[in-house]
C-alpha cells in the first residue's frame, strides 16, 4: 500500500455519506450480496479503494482470497479530518472480500471450520500472546529501517464460531505503519467472504500495555459485522 491501509481512506473526494443502516449490493460471479454499513461507517466509492495488499496469512491456505468488495471508514472520523479536525491516524476501517480460491466451491460451515483447523496449524499460536507482541515489534522497528514490503508478522486463529473463524494478525504496511486485524472468515450464499477490522498500532501503544484491549475490541467488531452480514443475506 502506497501510504497506509488507513491514510488512503481519508480523500474527501472518495467519502460517501450515507445512513448507517445504508445496504451496499455487490456481486461475486452471479450471485448478489448485500452489505449493510455498520453503524457509524460510511463506504468509499471504489475508484478511490486503496492500493493495500489484500490479506494473507499463509503462503498456501487462501492467499488467494483478496477481491476486494467494499471498503469502509469511520464516518465521524472522516469529517472530523475534513474539518481540521486531529482523528486523521485513529479509527478503525473495515474491509469486505471476496475468496478467489474458494469461488467456484460450495462454501459451507463444514468448510469454514476445516478451513479454520487448517490455518490454525501454521498459526503463531504456540509462541504465546506476548513472544507474539515483542516479536511483531521487533520486525517492525526492524522493516523500519530495512526497506522491507508489505508483510504479515504473525496470525493467530482465535476461533470457530457460528458466524464463521476469526483470525487476528499483525501487519507491516510499506510505510512501516504496524496495523492489527481481526478477520471474520464466513459463508454467504455459499461464496467464502472476508470480513477485515483494522487498526494502526504502533510500538509506544503496545509498551503501554494497550494491545489486548485493541483486540478485543476489533474481535467484538468483527462479530458484529459478520452476524450484520449474514442476517442482511438470508
Amino acid at each position: 500500500m502506497k501510504r497506509s491501509l488507513l491514510c488512503a481512506a481519508l480523500f474527501v473526494g472518495a467519502f460517501i455519506a450515507v445512513d448507517d443502516a445504508a445496504a451496499i449490493e455487490i456481486a461475486i460471479d452471479d450471485t448478489k450480496i448485500e452489505i449493510v454499513a455498520p453503524p457509524g461507517y460510511c463506504p468509499l466509492d471504489k475508484e478511490s479503494w486503496p492500493q493495500s495488499q489484500l490479506i494473507d496469512f499463509t503462503p498456501e491456505g487462501i492467499k488467494k482470497q483478496g477481491e476486494r468488495l467494499a471498503y469502509l471508514a469511520d464516518c465521524e472520523r472522516v469529517r472530523s479530518w475534513h474539518e481540521g479536525g486531529s482523528s486523521k491516524d485513529a479509527g478503525d476501517i473495515v474491509d469486505y472480500q471476496a475468496s478467489l480460491e474458494f469461488r467456484s466451491q460450495n462454501v459451507t460451515g463444514a468448510t469454514l471450520k476445516e478451513l479454520c483447523a487448517t490455518l490454525r496449524k501454521g498459526d503463531d499460536s504456540s509462541h504465546g500472546w506476548f513472544d507474539i507482541f515483542l516479536r511483531a515489534l521487533k520486525e517492525a522497528i526492524k522493516g523500519r529501517y530495512a526497506g522491507a514490503g508489505d508483510s504479515t508478522l504473525a496470525y493467530v486463529v482465535i476461533g470457530y464460531e457460528d458466524t464463521g473463524c476469526y483470525v487476528f494478525s499483525s501487519n507491516l504496511t510499506k510505510n512501516r505503519e504496524q496495523v492489527y486485524t481481526v478477520s471474520a472468515l464466513t459463508a454467504i450464499k455459499s461464496k467464502l467472504v472476508a470480513v477485515h477490522l483494522s487498526k494502526k498500532f504502533g510500538g509506544l501503544d503496545l509498551l503501554k500495555g494497550s494491545a489486548e484491549d485493541v483486540i478485543k475490541h476489533l474481535l467484538a467488531m468483527s462479530r458484529d459485522a459478520a452476524t450484520m452480514l449474514i442476517e442482511a443475506n438470508r
